[in-house]
């Protein structure tokens, strides 16, 4: 059913959306309605202004002449200005409950794609979690807005309209004529508009995933001189955008020239009944037509933004339904023994398939890493190392057998204590446009420029950091992009340490540098051999010479297992990758 044929649903669902904020929507209601009330206050003064002979009788109260004159012009002043007041207020408050409807949106959002299995989340499209967060949200929370101020106009319509009732209760009778035609083309317009708006959901997604297919790979597309194409391809996602937006939104302009023309037939004809029931337009017609004048552009503004709500509730349909994709695959949080100290970590007959894939990534994989060890994992793409190393961050859960931490699996262990204990550097880490400072303690709360000098020296950057102008404070430019790819690299390693970790998870991360940034990484860890311990995952060899034991894995299964030296001795697929000089200039054996 459609959301036109079906408003019940319309309401429940802005209802969930500001459910949240229901004090500040209810503050914004009550405030518009307290504004309406003062302006008919204010409104109902012109009657003694402009009465020849006006009178006021109230039990023991009676008033006439010149003193009701002047009370009434006081009470106009004051009435007035206080509907004044209380409308800045309202609308003050309105701003301030889409903000932070804007806000609240985004940060549900972000905290449930965060929070997802990382096989579910790799297979989402990063547009749509873009679009989710940024464009979705604002048009949600727009729409949240438009759909309270139409509540609160309308009240504030239906309020003046009982005033009118009160000043010329037969001339009324006109006022439920407008609201009958309004109601009409409002239920022809939103109709229409309405097929549009879910449409326009679409494109606006559209634009998303094509922005981020464009500049994510830009330097691919400038490099093939593919700019001209790409420009086209952004600009008629732009084009069918901007032409759906133009079909979801005349219709209000329409429906606003339908209420208006209507609203002036409505006047001529209160205006004609009075002539020809009393001759005159007496002062009470004149404040029931002002009292009216009010009351119209708040049905019209009701209808205009309630037509609005409807256009942006598609973008809240189709946020709820990503939000429901995030959350069944949210990742469970475990809780259990917190690790302080790291003496051993195994795995134990670890075996683990991807959704959906009927090959195992990995088949009883077993090896033991004591304190202070240095593991080695080696092998062709596709050979499970990134995979193992993912079991041992707990990004990934084990399908068979278990990886074991002091002798106790991992799910027994809190995930967000080991994994806050994890050193992690990886082939390609990310580097926020700020200063070297700012990046090495990412994450940590407050910067200690002790510990943040003793982790560059550690990672072999500390000499490289005090050469430049700015030293520490230096801006590292977007994604590290002013610095060299070993100099990245070593602020990653140096970001892992920063954290004071019991593990650090090396995953492929010399792959794409040099021989010369290379070796300078492979002496930073080198370096920490034995103070802390140590995964590394590779395929370039040069890495894996010092380490206490090697791992050789195909298809995800460890074929040979040992050290540089007994590797080498057994002349077997290991030593073969050596003699091949595969990955890198590993220094002869």
């Amino acid at each position: 059913m459609s959301l036109d044929e079906s408003p019940t649903r319309f309401f429940r669902l802005y209802g969930e959306l500001i459910r949240p904020a229901r004090r500040q929507g209810v503050t914004v209601i009550v405030l518009v309605l307290l504004s309406a009330l003062f302006e008919g206050a204010a409104l109902a003064a012109l009657i003694p202004l402009l009465s020849s002979d006006p009178r006021f009788d109230l039990g023991s109260i009676h008033l006439a002449g010149d003193e009701l004159r002047r009370l009434s012009l006081v009470g106009l002043f004051v009435v007035g200005l206080a509907a004044a007041i209380v409308k800045y207020f309202a609308e003050s408050r309105a701003l301030r409950f889409l903000g932070r409807t804007e806000a609240r949106l985004r940060r549900t959002v972000t905290e449930q794609y965060v929070s997802m299995n990382w096989t579910d989340f790799v297979s989402m499209r990063l547009g749509d979690i873009n679009s989710a967060t940024l464009l979705s949200a604002s048009q949600i929370a727009i729409g949240a807005h438009f759909f309270l101020r139409a509540i609160a106009s309308t009240l504030a319509a239906v309020l003046l309209a009982s005033l009118s009732f009160v000043t010329a209760p037969l001339l009324s009778t006109v006022t439920v004529a407008f609201g009958t035609l309004v109601f009409v083309g409002y239920r022809v317009g939103s109709r229409r508009a309405l097929r549009h708006s879910r449409e326009l959901t679409s494109r606006a997604e559209d634009i998303g995933v094509a922005v981020h297919d464009v500049f994510s790979n830009l330097k691919f597309f400038q490099s093939t001189g593919n700019i001209q194409a790409t420009t086209e391809q952004t600009s008629d996602a732009y084009e069918r955008y901007a032409d759906t937006w133009y079909r979801s939104q005349r219709y209000s302009p329409l429906m606003r020239m339908w209420f208006e023309s209507g609203a002036v037939l409505a006047i001529v004809a209160i205006l004609g009944l009075a002539l020809w029931r009393d001759g005159i337009v007496s002062p009470r017609v004149v404040t029931f037509l002002a009292i009216f004048s009010r009351a119209v552009p708040r049905v019209t503004l009701a209808q205009e933004w309630t037509q609005l709500a409807r256009v942006n509730l598609p973008w809240y349909e189709a946020w709820r339904e990503r939000a429901a994709i995030a959350t069944a695959g949210r990742r469970v949080r475990r809780t259990g023994r917190r690790i302080t100290d790291l003496g051993t970590i195994a795995a134990r007959s670890v075996s683990f398939s991807y959704p959906s894939t009927d090959r195992a990534a990995l088949d009883g994989v077993s090896w033991t890493l004591p304190h202070g060890g240095f593991l080695a994992v080696v092998g062709t793409s596709g050979s499970g190392k990134t995979t193992m190393l993912d079991l041992v961050t707990g990004l990934l859960e084990t399908t068979d057998g278990s990886v074991e931490v002091n002798g106790e699996p991992l799910d027994t262990i809190d995930l967000d204590e080991w994994q806050a204990r994890i050193g992690l550097v990886m082939q390609t880490n990310p580097m926020l446009h700020t200063s070297i400072a700012d990046n090495v303690r990412w994450t940590q709360p407050e910067l200690d420029p002790e510990r943040l000098r003793a982790s560059l020296a550690a990672a072999g950057a500390l000499d490289f950091v005090d050469a430049l102008p700015l030293g520490v404070d230096t801006i590292v430019g977007e994604a590290g992009a002013k610095l060299s790819g070993g100099q990245v690299q070593r602020l990653a390693l140096a970001r892992a340490l920063y954290r004071d970790p019991l593990l650090l998870v090396l995953d492929e991360p010399t792959s794409a540098l040099d021989q010369r940034s290379e070796q300078e990484v492979i002496s930073s860890i080198e370096r920490l051999r034995g103070s802390v311990t140590i995964i590394v995952s590779t395929h370039r060899l040069a890495l894996v010479r010092a380490a206490d034991e090697i791992l050789v894995m195909e298809q995800g299964v460890v074929i040979e297992r040992g050290t540089w030296d007994g590797l080498i001795a057994q002349r077997g697929e290991f030593s073969q990758m050596v003699a091949s000089g595969a990955g890198s200039d590993t220094g002869g054996a």
